[in-house]
């Protein structure tokens, strides 16, 4: 007789899933999407001082200027590329010698670097098609590379990135900048 109500007491306890279980799921991707953040800033900024505020809205407005790009870009579209350009690029990239330099870097030889509309052509819309940048990293406060970063291998202890662009913080706006090329 025993016997039945051990299987009785048995069958009526049943495992629930707990919810207070679910409920910290969300909080700890929280906190883990809060940290990620947290060291996306610190990473971009370094020391230099740049508030919180400052780096989310100079990233929204540099990463919406890529969105832009892009468009341009696909579109060949030389004479809007020109409107992001900051006049220091223009100068440096409209002379013969700096074009000749570039030109030579090139791992397609034979191409003739004659304009800035060359470069933007044969340059600067090729190794920048398909990109996916993520984020920025300052320089200064008026200079940052917009990236595309690499995930780590779990060896490695540095983050990867390719800097695909730079800009300059030009009148409280972030115009595209072409660096020059070392000699």
């Amino acid at each position: 007789m025993a016997f039945p109500f051990v299987l009785a007491g048995c069958g009526s306890t049943s495992v629930q899933p707990q919810p207070a279980k679910e409920e910290n799921k969300p909080a700890i991707e929280e906190r883990k999407e809060l940290q990620t953040e947290k060291d996306e800033y610190h990473k971009s900024v370094g020391s230099l001082t740049v508030s919180k505020d400052t780096f989310e809205s100079d990233k929204a407005e540099i990463l919406r200027t890529i969105e832009s790009l892009k468009t341009i870009m696909s579109d060949f579209d030389y004479q809007s590329w020109l409107l992001y350009v900051d006049n220091e690029s223009k100068i440096y990239w409209s002379k013969t010698a700096n074009l000749k330099k570039a030109q030579g870097k090139l791992p397609i030889k034979g191409l003739q670097l004659r304009t800035l509309q060359d470069y933007f052509k044969y340059v600067f819309v090729p190794s920048r098609a398909g990109r996916n940048i993520t984020t920025i990293r300052y320089e200064s406060e008026n200079y940052v590379k917009a990236v595309q970063v690499t995930s780590l291998d779990s060896s490695e202890t540095e983050e990867k990135y390719t800097v695909y662009y730079y800009f300059n913080k030009i009148d409280g706006h972030w115009q595209l900048h072409l660096p020059e090329i070392d000699s």
